[in-house]
């Protein structure tokens, strides 16, 4: 097992997508310095250290340790998500297998999509930091196809719509958008994911949102036009409006909340 503390973002050092020639081509040898994460969307990826060879197939993720003798096996076509990245391994907060299965590649392809562009924009930004830990993350919570086989359907959609609004929760998605970009109409998912999770997805998308609104005023000294805008409002006012209808207090209010007591 592999463990990493993800307490803080992991320190990403590279991000990108690689679609391998139609012949002859096969891994590099080199020495990694750091961890690998390869996700194999097509294919077949061949790759080796110094104690073992993989045959990652499509699918599947890798994590390579940094090891002195990275090198393909033989001559394979593939195409894969990949990240270099550090991170400490103690105190542990996230353990998963080396290689693993993921049954929910479109969630992966859409974080997967968000990091490139964030990477495009801003390369090694805190955003691409954070959406690199989720990558992490997501791949860790379960890479069975199995265990994610056994939820019952209206839970697996349920599942996939919570990522969906976590990944976007610095945008102002619909209901609609959700619908639109799982392919189902809105009413259909709106009436699954109420009797399935007890709250309406309207309410659910507006309670992730004020709770990253709630992260931002605790834990950074953004001002509120800052955080307003970082959580993609049309103005400070119309944020200000909507915190304050979710938790009864505005923003202003609820930061001085959680501030400590002055000094005597």
């Amino acid at each position: 097992m592999l463990h990493f503390d993800l307490r803080s973002p992991v320190d990403m050092l590279w991000f990108g997508e690689f679609i391998s020639p139609a012949r002859g081509w096969k891994h590099l040898t080199r020495r990694l310095y750091e961890y690998e994460l390869m996700i194999v969307t097509e294919g077949v990826l061949c790759i080796a250290d110094e104690d073992r060879a993989y045959e990652v197939k499509a699918g599947e993720y890798l994590v390579m340790s940094p090891t002195r003798f990275q090198h393909g096996t033989r001559v394979c076509r593939c195409r894969f998500y990949w990240m270099h990245f550090r991170s400490p391994a103690l105190p542990a907060t996230v353990s998963m297998p080396p290689q693993g299965k993921f049954a929910d590649g479109e969630s992966l392809n859409i974080l997967a999509g968000m990091l490139l562009s964030s990477e495009a924009e801003a390369p090694r930004s805190v955003r691409s930091r954070y959406l690199a830990t989720q990558l992490i993350i997501e791949l860790s919570r379960g890479n069975g196809a199995e265990e994610r086989e056994s939820l019952p359907p209206r839970k697996e959609l349920c599942a996939k719509i919570k990522n969906f609004v976590s990944f976007h929760r610095f945008s102002e998605i619909r209901v609609r958008d959700v619908a639109q970009e799982l392919g189902y109409h809105e009413k259909y998912l709106s009436a699954v994911f109420h009797a399935t999770e007890g709250l309406t997805l309207k309410r659910y998308i507006a309670q992730k949102r004020v709770e990253e609104a709630e992260r931002m005023l605790s834990e950074t000294e953004y001002t509120v036009a800052q955080v307003a805008y970082y959580l993609n409002f049309e103005s400070p006012h119309n944020f200000s409006r909507f915190f304050k209808a979710m938790t009864g207090l505005s923003p202003t209010q609820f930061r001085l909340r959680g501030a400590p007591p002055p000094a005597p």
